[in-house]
C-alpha cells in the first residue's frame, strides 16, 4: 500500500511540474493514455480521445502531427491565349502571325501527392483561327469572284489531356501537358467585294479537313500566369486533298481565375 502511494504522489507531483512548465506555451502538451487524453495546462483538462485529434505526445506510439501546408486537391478555371509561330518551310501555308490565334477556357483538376509535385486531367473549349495568304486556289481548287481581301481557317474545339506541374521555387513551376481535341467545326471563309459589295462565304468541306487533334506544351508558371510553347503533332488538312499545312508551333499566355 505505501508502494502505491509513493508510485501515485510520483506521478501526480510529475503531471504539476509539466503543468507549471507550460505556462509559456501558447500550446499545450497533451497525452494520449488508451482513451484518454490529458492536456497539462493550469487547470489540469482530462478529455476522451477523438479518433482525428493531433497529439504532441502519445506514449503508446510517440508521433508528432503536422498539418500540411498544401491542399491534396485544386480545381482551377483558366483561359489562355496564344500566336502561330511562322515558319519558312515551303510545305506550310503561309499565315498572317498577328492574326493567327488559338483561344481556349477550361477546368483543370489536380492531385498533389507531394509539396513541389501535382498531376492532373483538364477539360476545355478551344478555337483556332488562322488568317491566311492566298489560299483559295489551294481550298477551293478555284478562284471565288471578285477581288478577295481575306481568308480564313477556323475550327471549334474540346478538348482533354494530361498535366503534370513541378515546383521550382517560390510560386513558380514548370507544366508540361499532353492534349488531344476534337474539332467539331471546322470552316474556310473567304471574304471579297463583288461590284462594289462586300461578301462572306462559308466552306465546310470534312473531307478536306482532320477533326481530330493532338499536341504537346510546356510552360513556365508564376503565380497564376503562365508562359507556354505548343507544338502541335498532327495535320490540321487530309493530305490527300491538301497538302500544305498550317504552322505547328505557337506561344501564348494561360491565366488562372
Amino acid at each position: 500500500m505505501f508502494t502505491r502511494k509513493i508510485i501515485f504522489l510520483s506521478a501526480a507531483l510529475g503531471l504539476c511540474a509539466s503543468a507549471l512548465a507550460q505556462e509559456n506555451r501558447t500550446e499545450p502538451t497533451r497525452i494520449r493514455i488508451g482513451e484518454t487524453i490529458i492536456s497539462l495546462q493550469s487547470p489540469l483538462h482530462v478529455r476522451p480521445a477523438e479518433q482525428d485529434a493531433d497529439t504532441d505526445i502519445n506514449i503508446f506510439a510517440p508521433r508528432t502531427y503536422r498539418h500540411r501546408s498544401y491542399p491534396r486537391y485544386s480545381e482551377e478555371m483558366y483561359i489562355g491565349f496564344g500566336f502561330a509561330v511562322p515558319t519558312r518551310e515551303e510545305s506550310y501555308q503561309p499565315v498572317y502571325s498577328g492574326s493567327s490565334f488559338n483561344l481556349e477556357i477550361g477546368f483543370r483538376y489536380l492531385y498533389r501527392p507531394s509539396q513541389n509535385y501535382a498531376i492532373g486531367t483538364f477539360l476545355q473549349y478551344g478555337c483556332y483561327s488562322y488568317r491566311l495568304q492566298d489560299a483559295s486556289l489551294t481550298f477551293l481548287g478555284d478562284l471565288p469572284k471578285g477581288d478577295i481581301y481575306r481568308e480564313y481557317f477556323r475550327t471549334d474545339n474540346i478538348g482533354t489531356g494530361i498535366i503534370q506541374r513541378i515546383g521550382l521555387f517560390r510560386r513558380s513551376s514548370i507544366e508540361t501537358i499532353l492534349y488531344g481535341d476534337f474539332a467539331y467545326s471546322k470552316r474556310f471563309i473567304v471574304k471579297s467585294r463583288v461590284d462594289g459589295q462586300k461578301t462572306k462565304d462559308k466552306h465546310r468541306d470534312g473531307t478536306k479537313f482532320n477533326p481530330f487533334g493532338a499536341g504537346a506544351q510546356i510552360g513556365l508558371r508564376w503565380s497564376t500566369t503562365s508562359l507556354y510553347a505548343r507544338y502541335r503533332f498532327t495535320n490540321f488538312f487530309n493530305p490527300d486533298y491538301i497538302s500544305p499545312e498550317l504552322p505547328r508551333f505557337s506561344i501564348g499566355l494561360c491565366f488562372t481565375m
